[in-house]
């Protein structure tokens, strides 16, 4: 929906929700109104700042580039396959400042993603399915994140989960993400943007030539690595 018909849509609602707080008013206020036509009057208030609010929170969305396009990307995940499903996590991961490493196949042991995280390496495994998912995916991400050498084990899946899956990951560690958690994941890409945006604005990097740039950049990469990742052999390369 274009931003304009957006706030024509929102402006009219507000305009309704005046006129019909008025009409309760004078409803309430008149003695030969039954209850039943005040509360009528009433719910229908109620009804269209729902309407407002829903909106706005719909339609507002991200403002910076790379979040907007993992929304628009997200908005198709029921239309992705695993593999898809998969690179989306994991540049999710990047988006957020985090090395992400996409394992997939056959071998992976049950984790399709390793993240590092706060200084830590996360095993995480991506189920795209139709219907909430089950315990196996907690079972072989707890498995796997052994194999792996991760310190944490986490499933994404944007259906949610069973309550069984639920109860065996409480038990055994594994944490769970859902369409909920990916949506805040975006609107963290998209503060970090915005921030990366005003501190460029405020403090523009000084000119370098090609080669000492570079030499710089990889520097600072190394030093990322060594201070949050521990490869591991099993690792692709």
């Amino acid at each position: 929906m274009h931003r304009m018909a957006l706030r024509l849509l929102i402006a009219a609602l507000v305009l309704a929700s005046g006129f019909t707080l008025r009409v309760a008013w004078e409803q309430l206020s008149d003695p030969s109104t039954t209850n039943g036509d005040a509360w009528l009057v009433l719910l229908v208030l109620v009804g269209i700042v729902v309407a407002v609010v829903w909106l706005a929170r719909r339609f507002s969305g991200p403002k910076t580039p790379t979040a907007q396009e993992l929304a628009r990307r997200f908005e198709m995940v029921g239309e992705m396959s695993g593999p898809q499903f998969e690179a989306f996590v994991a540049d999710l991961f990047r988006a957020m400042g985090h090395r992400a490493t996409v394992l997939g196949g056959a071998g992976d042991q049950g984790v399709d993603v390793i993240v590092g995280w706060q200084g830590e390496r996360v095993a995480v495994q991506c189920k795209n399915y139709k219907r909430a998912v089950g315990n196996k995916p907690v079972q072989e991400v707890y498995a796997g994140a052994r194999h792996h050498r991760c310190a944490q084990a986490w499933v994404v899946a944007p259906l949610g989960y069973t309550k069984g899956a639920h109860e065996l990951a409480r038990s055994t560690g594994v944490s769970l993400f859902d369409s909920n958690s990916i949506a805040q994941w975006i609107r963290q890409v998209d503060k970090l943007e915005k921030q990366r945006e005003e501190v460029n604005q405020r403090h523009p990097e000084p000119s370098r030539t090609g080669t000492e740039h570079g030499a710089n950049e990889e520097a600072i990469w190394e030093a990322r690595k060594r201070s949050s990742w521990r490869p591991h052999p099993d690792d692709p390369t």
